[in-house]
């Protein structure tokens, strides 16, 4: 992974191994089991063929990448693909959706020249959370990725762009930007959030905070999230301000360039509402762009504030060892919002 790649490591976590105890006393919950939809094809994971056989019906081709007992993938599942939900005609009818086990031992051929187990593939796209799901266009490219929950609403665009193959004239990010046109929310204030407008004099840990009425997660934020006395504890140690994602006022970023939220937003890609990216010493460490719930949430801005992104090469090599210790200390992990 570039050193980019890891400062923009999208946190969406169905976190490995986490979701048993360990010897102490502490217990692991939340984790949900699914079954995938039988709708679902039953591929011989031979990828040019997937797409040659949805190409001659006018679909495209979906791999939904998941693991066992994570509660993303399960809402993911539930609210978008499963029988009753939605969306779930209108996805059978335009897209083969073939699911994929990050852990799993099957051989997928990607391409004629290249052959890997699925956990190798995951290795290989650097899957670090799930559900990550990857559209591929009728070339076999991978035109879209989608990290981590998406809600039906926000689910609905993307299909949308790979389905008319938008792909070949705009980024995704453009074009959710060109068809928002609903508010589902207004922007909510919280004591935790400073009114700075100047973000190069901060040279501490700070968290940016992206909104927009189109947000269809961020009452969940502010409602649940932000509510955890625990979430509320960790935050408090980081320099908090919130944006207006479609606001023209001029703000400075972290290294000192004039901009606007708006055009900070596009020039980050930062295309999921709320978007949370985290600076340290003005350097960015990582962002949030999917539905997080409680405790991972506070784990990783405790990651950025403890300054443990120094020891730990990425947010889930210091959750295993942090889970450990709350676990021996007989702490209870719940990793859902139940």
């Amino acid at each position: 992974m570039s050193g980019r790649g890891l400062k923009v490591l999208s946190i969406i976590f169905t976190i490995i191994l986490t979701f048993t105890s360990l010897n102490g006393a502490g217990k692991v919950t939340g984790g949900s089991d699914h079954a995938m939809p039988t709708w679902f094809k039953q591929s011989f994971l031979d990828m040019n063929e997937d797409v040659l056989e949805a190409k001659d019906e006018g679909k495209h081709v979906i791999l939904f990448m998941s693991l066992k007992f994570c509660p993303y993938c399960t809402k993911m599942l539930k609210e978008n693909f499963e029988e009753g939900a939605k969306l779930q005609p209108y996805i059978q009818e335009n897209f083969d959706v073939i699911a994929i086990d990050i852990k799993g031992s099957r051989e997928l051929a990607i391409n004629e020249d290249t052959t890997m187990t699925e956990i190798e593939y995951a290795k290989h796209l650097k899957v670090q959370y799930t559900p990550t799901i990857l559209f591929l266009d009728q070339d076999n490219k991978i035109v879209v990725r989608v990290n981590g929950y998406r809600s039906p609403q926000n689910f609905k665009h993307i299909l949308d762009f790979v389905k008319n193959k938008e792909y070949k004239n705009m980024t995704l990010t453009q074009y959710i930007e060109k068809v928002k046109n609903k508010t589902y929310y207004t922007l909510q204030d919280n004591p935790m959030f400073k009114d700075i407008k100047d973000l190069s004099k901060i040279n501490g840990p700070l968290a940016v905070i992206f909104e927009d009425g189109s947000c269809t997660q961020c009452n969940y934020l502010h409602n649940t999230t932000l509510k955890n006395k625990d979430v509320i504890e960790e935050v408090s140690k980081v320099t908090v301000v919130r944006y207006d994602a479609m606001s023209q006022e001029k703000i400075i970023t972290p290294d000192g360039k004039i901009t606007t939220p708006k055009q900070w937003a596009k020039d980050m890609v930062l295309d999921y509402r709320p978007g949370i990216v985290l600076f340290d010493k003005k350097q960015e460490i990582v962002r949030i762009d999917a539905l997080l719930y409680s405790f991972h949430f506070k784990e990783l801005f405790r990651f950025v504030s403890g300054g443990y992104y120094n020891k730990f090469h990425t947010f889930l090599d210091y959750l295993k060892p942090r889970q450990d210790e709350l676990l021996q200390q007989g702490i209870d992990i719940d990793i859902s919002d139940k």
